[in-house]
């Protein structure tokens, strides 16, 4: 895949909030996208994003997925910070679904350096945040930016192992950031059905990373279980939501 082309492609046919018809994605635009963060929250990500860029420390990855592209097996923080989605226009999104659409329970599939946990939570300080890391090294920093926050629940485990265990709640909200294997989001994706629901929000990071990724999401959008999907270029944003016409968006962001 040649990632320029695709963008040039994708800023060609991107659309702004005319033209839309949708009720859901009208007020996603109209409402949700015109969400701005708040002083304090902005000055709490500032801190964080600045100690972030400026930690020369390096921690040893243990890379369960399809790994970097660029880097190696260690790795320095800020480093892996420069290469994150989840802050700048990306994490404002996160911030902005979670204060506007309010979802109880977050599921986090790859917290890294909980950067994007911090957006979620501070979009929505209510909801119960779960997030799954399977670097332990990359776990315990992230655990050091989030503190002690009690709604946030950290797990140290694959995405596999996880929802290979029983899972007694179902999930408003689900980002999955992390493996970035086209079949393994697939599968991601059919094992999540159990623990989601009609209305549940994914946010699918990285949709044009390979061709097997940007395959994998062309056949989510084609699927007859999903009713609603908004290309982002870099992220996707697909659900459910059987109670509306099938309907597929190119949006920019």
């Amino acid at each position: 895949m040649i990632v320029a082309l695709e963008y040039i492609k994708y800023r060609w046919i991107a659309k702004g909030r005319h033209g839309i018809h949708s009720p859901f994605v009208f007020d996603y635009l109209d409402t949700c996208q015109k969400i701005r963060l708040s002083k304090t929250d902005k000055a709490t990500l500032r801190k964080l994003t600045a100690e972030l860029s400026k930690d020369k420390s390096e921690i040893q990855i243990n890379d369960f997925g399809a790994g970097s592209r660029k880097m190696g097996e260690v790795r320095k923080i800020s480093d892996i910070f420069r290469t994150s989605s989840s802050y700048g226009k990306y994490g404002l999104l996160l911030y902005q679904l979670a204060k506007h659409y309010k979802p109880a329970s977050i599921l986090e599939f790859g917290t890294s350096l909980g950067v994007g946990t911090t957006y979620l939570n501070l979009g929505n300080p209510n909801a119960k945040i779960t997030t799954i890391e399977a670097c332990n090294n990359t776990r315990k920093r992230a655990i050091q930016h989030l503190g002690d926050i009690s709604n946030i629940k950290s797990i140290n485990s694959t995405f596999d192992d996880f929802l290979n265990d029983p899972i007694d709640q179902k999930f408003d909200l689900v980002f999955v950031d992390g493996h970035h294997d086209g079949t393994a989001l697939l599968d991601y994706m059919n094992r999540l059905a159990p623990i989601t629901h009609d209305k549940t929000v994914f946010v699918l990071d990285d949709i044009r990373w390979s061709n097997s990724m940007f395959e994998s999401w062309n056949t989510l959008i084609e699927s007859n279980e999903y009713h609603l999907s908004v290309d982002h270029f870099r992220v996707g944003i697909i659900a459910r939501r059987s109670i509306q016409e099938k309907e597929h968006f190119i949006l920019k962001l």
